[in-house]
């Protein structure tokens, strides 16, 4: 079963190993009929597309249980609901086949929002977002498993455009993945924004909106929609 989750604002700063205990121990109490794997210590062979950075909440996460056949969508997400946190909650559900792709390798970009409050530093930084996006390249630290290196950071950004409240900011971003490259946390996007506007970086509240594939024609689609040839 594929499923898209809410990861809630409350639970924004739990770690990827914590979030994903609490859902293996949600599928327990569930009694839903999942399919563990074989051996002398089975466990649920839970699976995500890819973790969200901590202090990003997510609006339409995306992982994958085996389960048995029988169960209906909705049946699998209200007996899992019911055992879940209001700030976990999952939101879609379908059924998919055995040789359907891993999300993980299915993982092609992110769709956020950042939301800022409006004030000097902000609006300086706002005012510059375009000249932001306008550069061939942005080289910045990157944080990867082979240690901290500079990294052109600007491939990784697929289009972006601000939306201006009374109160607020909201930075609509795309960014792009891949298996070799991996993806570019959202938080040191935006650090960056604010360095090249010399203006002192403030606090956001982070979501990812969704989370992308690529479709037969190579075209950024949500996961949720990608269907397997």
């Amino acid at each position: 079963m594929m499923l898209a989750f809410e990861k809630g604002q409350e639970v924004r700063f739990i770690g990827h190993l914590d979030l994903m205990r609490t859902i293996q121990r949600a599928l327990r109490r569930s009694h839903l009929p999942i399919k563990y794997s074989n051996g002398f210590n089975p466990h649920i062979r839970l699976s995500f597309a890819a973790p969200l950075s901590v202090g990003v909440a997510g609006k339409r996460e995306m992982m994958e249980v085996p389960v048995e056949e029988g169960t209906t969508p909705q049946e699998f997400m209200d007996k899992l609901n019911a055992v879940l946190p209001a700030c976990l909650r999952m939101v879609s559900a379908r059924p998919i086949s055995d040789d359907f792709p891993t999300l993980m390798s299915l993982m092609a970009g992110s769709v956020y929002s950042i939301h800022l409050p409006r004030n000097e530093k902000t609006d300086l930084a706002v005012s510059r977002f375009d000249d932001f996006m306008a550069l061939k390249e942005y080289v910045a630290i990157r944080r990867t498993k082979s240690g901290e290196n500079p990294c052109d950071i600007r491939p990784f950004i697929q289009d972006g455009h601000v939306e201006t409240r009374e109160d607020s900011h909201v930075i609509h971003l795309t960014t792009i993945a891949t298996p070799k490259e991996g993806g570019l946390k959202p938080t040191l996007w935006l650090r960056c924004l604010f360095e090249f506007a010399g203006a002192e970086a403030v606090e956001a509240t982070i979501f990812r909106e969704w989370m992308l594939a690529r479709n037969q024609q190579g075209d950024l689609i949500h996961m949720e929609d990608y269907q397997h040839a």
